[in-house]
């Protein structure tokens, strides 16, 4: 152990003496010294890692308790992982049970290698925890100088699978007096040619000015992934019951666009009110007035439209939007306002819920950005349904405050520990 020590010491002083004397002879930069500097630190980790290993090796051989039950079948057999200081290559012996005739790699079982994994669970763990970020090549160069392929960054996502919405510790009951439930949905390509909506539903309860026009959700949580409006709704009011004390909570709104999907969380989220996302009322509002001061005889209707429809004057506002159809010339612009005044009415619940009592503001569009839009919908790129399901679960995840590295080790611990009571059920 001292050799690798002095062997460290010596190869820091090395890289030191040089990059100074590169740097007097003006032969090097700060950024050719950060790339050497990176080289022997990973140079380093391998050397460290080998001597480990070779001195577990030693402590095996020399056991009492492997002496009259293993014995050594080959010496030397080479394995080759790849970890974040680059490729790793080393020798174990490979032992026979003589007591019972089988043939085992102790070392391998002793530090946790699997049989036939070629990346070690550490970096495993950090690919996973990149790739909810960036591509499956970007993530796997930021996490190790070895060379891998998409391929195997997507073998570890699918082996990681997908990670339940409601896996995180909730932690004990809130009380509050208002939940806020927001939901919206990605287009998403996939590998068919065709788009998926993935479904994102986020809880909070509350709401802190960070600076002018910029707000954060308190105690929010992300529900997402390949699954039933009506499973996604009963995880959600799985949630709801065991964060909250629902004996304290006087209103629980569902905000969303007016899909029927989300207006049916309010047969599932017991007591549950509906309000229509102002941002898409904004939108048909537009579609019915914004040509309307460009006719040749112009009318601008918005600003009492509006008035209308936030006073809950239903019957006034109807008309108005008659007078803008009677008023437009086209036939194609006419049937979209149609359409705008159909959304008005199948949503005019929503829409009084909007500017009841509590003034609601909607932020769905913005969440649905941050969290699927930026990995799953934004770059030209096709999914399978399995992978965007996972991928829209990690990123949910990370967005809750769970570590997907973390997760990955859980996971991977919790498996051995199966396979172990599974090997002695069998005995």
């Amino acid at each position: 152990m001292n050799n690798i020590i002095q062997l460290i010491a010596e190869k820091v002083k090395k890289e030191i003496e040089e990059s100074v004397i590169k740097v007097l002879e003006d032969d090097a930069k700060l950024d050719n010294i950060i790339e050497s500097v990176g080289e022997m630190v990973n140079n380093i980790g391998l050397d460290t890692i080998g001597a480990i290993i070779d001195e577990l090796n030693y402590n095996v051989k020399k056991a009492p308790e492997r002496s009259g039950i293993y014995h050594i079948h080959k010496s030397n057999v080479p394995r080759t992982l790849v970890t974040r200081f680059g490729e790793l290559e080393f020798n174990r012996p490979y032992y026979k049970n003589i007591r019972d005739n089988h043939y085992v790699y102790i070392l391998d079982e002793l530090l946790g290698i699997e049989k036939y994994e070629r990346v070690e669970g550490n970096l495993k763990g950090d690919i996973l925890d990149k790739a909810a970020d960036v591509s499956y090549q970007k993530a796997a160069e930021l996490s190790t100088p070895a060379y891998l392929t998409r391929q195997t960054v997507k073998n570890i996502i699918r082996e990681n699978g997908k990670i339940d919405n409601l896996d995180l510790e909730i932690g004990e009951k809130k009380e509050v007096d208002t939940i806020y439930i927001e939901a919206d949905e990605d287009h998403v390509s996939l590998q068919t040619g065709k788009n998926k909506e993935m479904k994102l539903i986020y809880v909070y309860d509350d709401k802190i000015e960070v600076n002018k026009g910029r707000t954060k959700l308190e105690n929010v949580r992300y529900f997402t992934g390949e699954m039933t409006p009506e499973d996604i709704w009963t995880e959600v009011a799985t949630y709801i019951d065991e964060a909250y004390d629902l004996d304290k909570v006087r209103n629980i709104y569902i905000a969303g666009d007016g899909a029927n999907w989300i207006k049916g969380g309010t047969q599932i989220i017991k007591d549950s009110k509906y309000v229509l996302d102002h941002y898409h009322l904004s939108k048909y509002i537009k579609k019915i007035t914004a040509h309307l001061p460009g006719l040749e005889e112009p009318a601008d209707i918005e600003k009492p439209l509006w008035q209308f429809i936030r006073r809950g004057k239903k019957k006034f506002a109807l008309e108005l939007i008659d007078y803008a159809i009677e008023k437009t010339p086209s036939e194609s612009k006419r049937n979209s306002i149609k359409d705008a005044k159909k959304y008005i009415l199948n949503n005019w619940e929503g829409i009084n819920n909007l500017f009841g009592e509590e003034k609601y503001r909607c932020s769905a569009e913005g969440h649905i950005s941050h969290i699927l839009s930026d990995r799953l919908s934004s770059r030209p790129m096709g999914w399978s349904l399995e992978g965007v399901d996972e991928m829209a679960r990690m990123r949910a995840y990370k967005a809750n405050g769970g570590s997907i590295k973390e997760y990955y080790r859980n996971q991977r611990i919790e498996k051995k520990n199966e396979e172990r009571i599974l090997k002695l059920d069998k005995k």
